[in-house]
């Protein structure tokens, strides 16, 4: 069978949920990767939600909703 003519198999459809729950999990552990690499310098005071979505790639909004204070931050990043 020609390649052009070649049918590709079809990738199982992922509910929404199951997406959304993905993305959330990947999300956070970026967030606690990048709160600890900014803890570790020595100067948690550096540690703010406007330079953590920043440096994650995500809106400022979703850092602050997720985790209302600086202090949420840092203990996500502990536990």
């Amino acid at each position: 069978m020609p390649h052009w003519n070649h049918k590709q198999k079809q990738k199982r459809r992922r509910e929404p949920a199951e997406l959304l729950k993905a993305r959330d999990a990947r999300r956070t552990a970026a967030l606690t990767q990048c709160v600890r690499e900014l803890s570790s310098s020595g100067v948690p005071q550096e540690v703010t939600h406007t330079l953590v979505a920043e440096r994650m790639g995500v809106p400022v909004q979703y850092v602050r909703w997720k985790y209302p204070s600086v202090e949420h931050l840092l203990a996500m990043a502990e536990a």
